[in-house]
């Protein structure tokens, strides 16, 4: 019976589904931080759009 090689990292689907899981969710945090901060920069602008068309 032959060996598994050793180069190869066999993973199961749920192990896979778990790494993609995390790298997607780390992924969506830094998007959200960023939108976040952009508000944050630009408010005035923000403010003002809200107020011409909303208000």
């Amino acid at each position: 019976m032959g060996r598994q090689s050793t180069r190869h990292r066999y993973r199961t689907r749920r192990e896979k589904n778990q790494s993609v899981g995390r790298a997607a969710r780390i992924l969506g945090i830094g998007l959200l931080i960023f939108l976040v901060m952009m508000v944050i920069k630009n408010w005035r602008e923000w403010w003002a759009y809200y107020k011409t068309y909303f208000y």
